[in-house]
C-alpha cells in the first residue's frame, strides 16, 4: 500500500508541473483536494464534489472523490450527473502523449449510471464517447475502461470542420457524465451518487478490458421459472452470489460448468443483482424476477 502510494504522489506530483495532460497520470485524491474536478453550479448542489478520506478501492485510509446529483425538481447543474476539469492536469494533446483510454475505479450508489467521457477542442468542438459503461447501483467498486480514438466518439458540438481528431489533439476540458446518449450537456437528470478514484489516462487497452464488462450472459431476464448463467472462459474458480435489491443474499453456489440454471420460481418478483467471482475478476449484472 505504501509503495503505490508513493507511486502515485509521484505521479501527481508530475502532473501538477505540467502543462498539459501526461501518459499515464492519475488523479488518486490522495492529498485529501477534489483535485479540480468540479460541477458547472456548485451552489446547485446539496453534495458537490468532496473528498472522502477512507474506503477507496484499496480499503481503509484509501481516498477517493464522491458527488450526489440533487433531486430533479430542483434543476440547475446540480441535478445532473457529470463532473468536469478544465484545468492543464487534463489538456492538450492526449494523441501525442499516446493516451488511447481513461480508466477509473468507480462505485455507484442509488440509481444505475451509463458512465461516458467527454472532450472539448479547437472551436468549441465537443465529443463524447459512444458506448457508455453501466455501472449498477449497488454493485461496489469496480474498474472501468472507456477507449478515446477517434472512433470511439460522438460529435456532439461545435465547429464541423474541427474533426474528432483535432478535438483529441488540443483538448481544454474534460467531462465525466451519464446519458443514455452521447453529449455534452444534456448529462442524465437523475438522483444518484458516484464516487471516483484512480482516473488514469492509459497508454494501455487490451480486449480484457474492453469485453470486461460482457463475460458472463443471464437469460431469459425477465425470467419467471429459471434463470440461465453462462460464463466466458476468462473466468477461473467461478461462484455465484445473488442479492436482493435492500444488499440480502438470497442465493450463492459454485459454478463448476460454463452453463448454470438457477430456479428462481419461489424468488419473490423484484429486482435481483447477480455477482459472479472468481480468483481474476468480479462482474454484476441486474436480473429482474417477474
Amino acid at each position: 500500500m505504501k509503495t503505490k502510494l508513493l507511486l502515485l504522489s509521484l505521479l501527481f506530483s508530475s502532473l501538477i508541473t505540467s502543462s498539459q495532460v501526461i501518459a499515464n497520470q492519475v488523479d488518486d485524491f490522495e492529498d485529501a483536494t477534489t483535485q479540480n474536478w468540479i460541477i458547472g453550479s456548485p451552489g446547485d448542489a446539496e453534495f458537490p464534489p468532496a473528498n472522502v478520506a477512507t474506503d477507496g478501492p484499496d480499503g481503509v485510509d484509501d481516498n477517493y472523490l464522491t458527488y450526489t446529483s440533487t433531486p430533479p425538481e430542483f434543476g440547475g447543474a446540480g441535478s445532473k450527473m457529470i463532473i468536469f476539469n478544465a484545468m492543464n492536469q487534463w489538456s492538450s494533446n492526449f494523441t501525442s502523449e499516446g493516451v488511447v483510454a481513461i480508466k477509473m475505479d468507480v462505485r455507484v450508489l442509488t440509481t444505475d449510471l451509463n458512465l461516458r467521457v467527454a472532450f472539448q477542442g479547437p472551436s468549441g468542438k465537443r465529443i463524447c464517447s459512444t458506448t457508455p459503461v453501466n455501472v449498477i447501483a449497488g454493485s461496489g467498486w469496480q474498474s472501468i475502461t472507456i477507449p478515446i480514438s477517434p472512433a470511439d466518439f460522438t460529435a456532439v458540438g461545435g465547429s464541423g470542420a474541427v474533426t474528432i481528431a483535432d478535438a483529441l489533439a488540443s483538448v481544454s476540458t474534460m467531462r465525466i457524465l451519464s446519458s443514455t446518449v452521447p453529449t455534452w450537456t444534456g448529462a442524465d437528470t437523475v438522483i444518484s451518487t458516484i464516487n471516483l478514484d484512480n482516473i488514469i489516462a492509459s497508454t494501455t487497452l487490451d480486449a480484457e478490458e474492453l469485453t470486461i464488462q460482457n463475460e458472463f450472459e443471464i437469460s431469459p431476464n425477465p425470467a419467471t421459472a429459471k434463470l440461465n448463467i453462462k460464463l466466458s472462459n476468462s473466468f477461473e474458480n467461478a461462484s455465484v452470489i445473488v442479492y436482493d435489491v435492500l444488499g440480502k443474499k438470497v442465493y450463492t453456489k459454485v459454478l463448476s460448468n460454463v452453463t448454470s440454471s438457477i430456479d428462481v420460481s419461489k424468488w419473490n418478483s423484484g429486482v435481483y443483482l447477480v455477482r459472479v467471482y472468481s480468483d481474476n475478476q468480479t462482474l454484476t449484472k441486474r436480473f429482474v424476477k417477474q
